[in-house]
Order: C-alpha cells, then sequence, then structure tokens
C-alpha cells in the first residue's frame, strides 16, 4: 500500500491541488500565498513543485498533499488517498483505515441520525408544533424547511440522548464528542433544548454541526447556541447554506453574505439563492477560501452596526490579497438581511442588484459621517479611507479611488499618496519590529535564524554559489540539522544540475523537515545569492566568536577561583577576541 502512496504522490501536482483551494502566486522557484490555516494580511504560505510539499512560516502548518487535504478538507487519509487516486486514474488496492478514521465515521452517523430526528420532531411529532409555528410566524415555508432540514430539539434534558443511547446503542462519550450533549458529575444532558435546529453542514453536504436558536423566553438563555469545536466541526471553517445553494452561487458567480441562518432563508425564498451565512460578524480566512472555490465575487450584507461594519473592513483585507471583489448592500433603517428580505422582497432584490464595490462604499460612508469643508472632518476621512486604499494591490483601481477622494476632499492627489506611503512604511516598520521582538524574546534566535537562512540559500542557489560554500566553517554552526544539511550540500557530488530531490534522498528522516524548512522558505527578494552569503557567513561566524567568548568568559571566573589553568584559556580568550575585531 505504501508503494501505491508515493506512487500517487509522485503523479500528482501539489501545486495544482492547493492552487485550487488557495489563490497561489509564482514566488522564485516556489509559489506562495495566504495561508488557509491561520489569519494573516502578509503571505508566509509556500509550495513547492519540486519537493512537492507546503509550509507556512507563521503557523508552521506543512507537510505533503495527503497533510494538506486532511487539514484543510477534512478528509480522512483513506478520503484524501482515494481522491487523488481517481485524479490519477490509479486503483487503490487494499487500504485498511485507521482507528481515527474509524471515529470520524462513527461521529458523522451520529451526526446525520440527529439531524433526521431533529427534523422528523419539527415536521411529524406534536412535541414540533410550537417550533413550526414559530417559523411560521418568522414567514419561513415548507420548502424552505425542507431545503435546509430544520428541526426542533425539545425542551427536555435528554431527548436525542436517549434516541441515540438507547436506541441506537451510542455511548455517551461518543455523543460527547460529536458535540450533541454536556457531561457532568451526575451524569449528560442534552445541549440543545427548546430550540429550532438548523444543521450545519460541510462543503461535502455531510452535517458536522448544529447551530439552535431558542424558543424559551428566559433572558438568561442565549438566543442562539452552536455546536462546539469538534474533530467535525470548527466554526471558522464554516459557511451555512453553501452546500445547499452551492450551484446558485456558481451560476450568479457571485455570493452574497449574511450573518445568521434566519438571513440566508429568507433572501432564499424570495429569489436570492446565492446567499451564506459566515455565522457571526467575524470573516475568516478560511471562509473566504471555500467561497473562492466557487466565484471570486463577494456581496456583503452584515447588520448595519459597527460589529456588522468593522467585519466587513476585516474581509477587505482579506479579500483584497486573495484577488477576491468586495461589494456591499447598502441598508438602510438598521434592519438585517432577513428581515428586509420578509418585509420587502423586492426591495432586497434590488439592494443586492444595486451593491457598490466596497471602496465607494466606504468613501460615502466617511463623508456622510463627516463635514469634509472642516479641516477637522477631512482629517477623520482620511484616517479612515486612506488605510483602506493602501491595500489595494491593483494600481489602476488604486489610482481610481485616489483621485475620487482628492476631488472630494479639494486635495491635490500627490498629497493622499503621501499619505498612502507613509501608512505602508508604518505597517512595514511594525512588522520588522515583531520580527527583532521575537528574536529579543527568544522564540528564535538570531543565530538559529541565520544559520537557516544560509542553508536556505545554499539550496535555493546552489548553482551561484557552490564555490563559496567552503568560505564556511561547520564549527561555527550551533543546529545540528543546520550543520548536517550543509555538510551533505558541500559535498554533493553530481555532474548534472543540483536536484533538491537527490539530496533529500541522501538524507536520513529527522532532517526532512528542516529541509523543507529551509528549502520552501521565501527568497524571491535576494538580488544577489553571493552577497547574501558572504554576508551571512561573516555573520555567523561573528556570532560563533561571541558566544565562545562568552562560555571562555565563565570558564576563566571559575578556573580563578580554583588558581589552575588560566593561562591557556587566557591565550584563548585574547586570541578570539582579536579575531572577532578583525571580524568586525
Amino acid at each position: 500500500m505504501n508503494d501505491q502512496v508515493e506512487q500517487i504522490k509522485s503523479k500528482i501536482d501539489i501545486v495544482e491541488v492547493i492552487g485550487e483551494r488557495v489563490v497561489l502566486k509564482k514566488a522564485g522557484r516556489h509559489f506562495k500565498g495566504l495561508c488557509p490555516f491561520h489569519s494573516e494580511k502578509s503571505p508566509s504560505f509556500i509550495v513547492s513543485p519540486e519537493r512537492q510539499s507546503f509550509k507556512c512560516f507563521g503557523c508552521q502548518a506543512g507537510g505533503d498533499v495527503i497533510t494538506f487535504l486532511q487539514d484543510y478538507d477534512g478528509m480522512s487519509f483513506l478520503e484524501a488517498l482515494e481522491m487523488l487516486a481517481k485524479r490519477v486514474g490509479i486503483t487503490l488496492t487494499s487500504y485498511r483505515p485507521t482507528s481515527q478514521d474509524a471515529y470520524k465515521k462513527k461521529l458523522l452517523e451520529i451526526m446525520s441520525l440527529s439531524s433526521e430526528y431533529y427534523h422528523f420532531l419539527l415536521t411529524k411529532h406534536k412535541s414540533g408544533e410550537e417550533a413550526l409555528a414559530y417559523l411560521k410566524s418568522r414567514r419561513i415555508t415548507s420548502e424552505a424547511i425542507t431545503q435546509f432540514n430544520l428541526g426542533y430539539g425539545p425542551n427536555q434534558w435528554r431527548s436525542v440522548s436517549e434516541f441515540l443511547v438507547n436506541k441506537k446503542k451510542y455511548a455517551p462519550e461518543d455523543l460527547e464528542s460529536a458535540g450533541l450533549i454536556i457531561r457532568n458529575e451526575s451524569g449528560f444532558y442534552d445541549r440543545f433544548r427548546g430550540r429550532v435546529m438548523f444543521p450545519l453542514k460541510d462543503h461535502k453536504g455531510v452535517v458536522v454541526g448544529f447551530s439552535g436558536r431558542t424558543l424559551l423566553k428566559d433572558e438568561k438563555e442565549a438566543k442562539y447556541i452552536n455546536s462546539p469545536e469538534t474533530m467535525l466541526y470548527s466554526k471558522s471553517k464554516m459557511l451555512y447554506g453553501l452546500w445547499e445553494n452551492r450551484e446558485y452561487i456558481r451560476k450568479a458567480d457571485g455570493v452574497v453574505l449574511v450573518e445568521g441562518e434566519l438571513d440566508v432563508i429568507p433572501s432564499w425564498q424570495v429569489g436570492v439563492k446565492n446567499v451564506v451565512a459566515i455565522k457571526g460578524s467575524a470573516f475568516t480566512s478560511e471562509q473566504a477560501q471555500l467561497s473562492a472555490r466557487f466565484t471570486k465575487n463577494i456581496v456583503m450584507s452584515l447588520d448595519a452596526d459597527s460589529a456588522g461594519q468593522e467585519a466587513i473592513k476585516r474581509a477587505v483585507n482579506i479579500a483584497e490579497n486573495m484577488d477576491l471583489s468586495i461589494r456591499v448592500v447598502q441598508i438602510t433603517g438598521g434592519k438585517d438581511p432577513g428581515d428586509v428580505a420578509t418585509e420587502n422582497p423586492g426591495g432586497w432584490r434590488e439592494m443586492v442588484k444595486k451593491s457598490v464595490l466596497y471602496w465607494d462604499f466606504l468613501i460615502d460612508s466617511a463623508f456622510a459621517k463627516n463635514d469634509a469643508k472642516t479641516g477637522a472632518g477631512a482629517k477623520a476621512i482620511s484616517l479612515e479611507v486612506v488605510p483602506a486604499l493602501s491595500q489595494i494591490t491593483n494600481s489602476v483601481m488604486r489610482a481610481h479611488y485616489v483621485s475620487d477622494l482628492a476631488k472630494k476632499l479639494g486635495i491635490p492627489e500627490e498629497s493622499i499618496y503621501s499619505e498612502i506611503e507613509r501608512t505602508n512604511k508604518k505597517k512595514e516598520l511594525n512588522i520588522l519590529k515583531q520580527a527583532v521582538s521575537n528574536i529579543e524574546n527568544g522564540k528564535v534566535s538570531r543565530r538559529e535564524e541565520l544559520e537557516e537562512y544560509l542553508v536556505a540559500l545554499g539550496l535555493q542557489f546552489y548553482e551561484k554559489i557552490k564555490e563559496d560554500l567552503t568560505k564556511i566553517d561547520l564549527a561555527w554552526i550551533s543546529t545540528p540539522a543546520v550543520s548536517k544539511i550543509l555538510s551533505k550540500l558541500m559535498s554533493f557530488e553530481n555532474k548534472q544540475e543540483f536536484k533538491i530531490q537527490i539530496l533529500a534522498k541522501s538524507l536520513p528522516p529527522e532532517l526532512q523537515a528542516m529541509l523543507d524548512q529551509t528549502y520552501l522558505r521565501d527568497l524571491s527578494r535576494v538580488e544577489d545569492p553571493r552577497r547574501e552569503w558572504e554576508r551571512g557567513v561573516s555573520e555567523v561566524r561573528e556570532l560563533y566568536v561571541k558566544s565562545e567568548l562568552k562560555i571562555l568568559a565563565q570558564r576563566i571566573a571559575e578556573a580563578e577561583k580554583k588558581g589552575e589553568g588560566i593561562e591557556e584559556l587566557q591565550e584563548r580568550f585574547v586570541s578570539l577576541s582579536r579575531s572577532l575585531s578583525g571580524i568586525m
């Protein structure tokens, strides 16, 4: 089976697979993009077609194409393998599922049965009459109830748990792992009680969690509760309605983002069916990646409160780096999308149709809140708009909005460009300060960082600096893995062009992670590799000498106490000190 795994991996293009899910751009011999596993503004996610691997230098996620599919799509090893095998036309002979695969399958069975149970209670059982009446009062149709498989969790301590434990013979521990029950010292009870149930499906149409809207009048009760983070469910990776409305999104070549389930369903009922909910006001990079599988055009219609508006700004930060277009639905009167769609269906359709690009929305909003004729007002507008304009990567679009803002403020365009430049310099400075802070706080030493940088230079620019490799003494290197890779690199003998695959095969398994970490490092901005190598080698030597001097100073102090062996240590100290002067 292992032979088949390697065969499949050798035929798969990792850049192609990841590129279908993450926006990648060529960066030297690698590809670079925003990491899908954590939120970031500056791309630190690197994919190597030669190594057939990926690495994020922000969150440290990394691995091969199978690892990526497991982490990104939530697939099991077998699911990922089967998908890739089908892609390259290989028939799997045999595979024995892992215990984790088997357990995940069990939890999915539990979630599917729970969804059916809740739906039955809502639509066929007397206990669901109150919930049906509530949905009717919200003008939710039977068609929508069926389309989204809505259900009802009775206001009982053990309704779904008794069904699953007593009738379906699942263990309470499994229900807890699925997020359906809460356990305490006296036993367990249902998490969702007295609530309309909204099944949460992943991009494959599988129920992985629930959201429940209370019918209780108790003010202490949260209006909505969601499944906790489980093996199956992660809120940041969920878009409610994506599975149900995916074909409408493709057809419209656009997706309307709203906050909650009862925004999605009313919109769907009145004809705006290319709609999904982000489950709150925080639009994540994972959700952006999900959206990008179906369309590059995002229309945001979040609640008209401050949280909703701030969420739109954050979404632009994510979308701009992914080449996504962001438009905004302008809703007046403080209504949320669900209310507008219910009370004014035609108006809602028109609002979506007349959505404007975020930049237009931002400028109009800033001018509506401030008096541009006063110095204070103009400053306030600038502070709100200019940082956003600095994020625009397309120079033509940026020029358009700079011109528009300049005209409306009655000032030269150069003044705005100057502010944009100042904003960008401030961002760069903050990034550098954080890097320095990480070094100073011991997250990574300067010496370790530099040593890894030298390995990266050697691996990526071998042909240009191979004659200079011997300028470094391995005794100067403090990191064993780095020393071993450099040693192999120095002794690399191959009459053909340098190939990373050949070097990789000569290294033991424990060094493969360091090889990837250094080889996948983004060095696309290095203009003169030889000069960089010489500078790095000089600094590594300096740091080595300083480290040795520190150790010698401690040994001299110890020798002075004992009154022996001082002279030899002092001679060594003086010699190293003189060499340090030569370095500097």
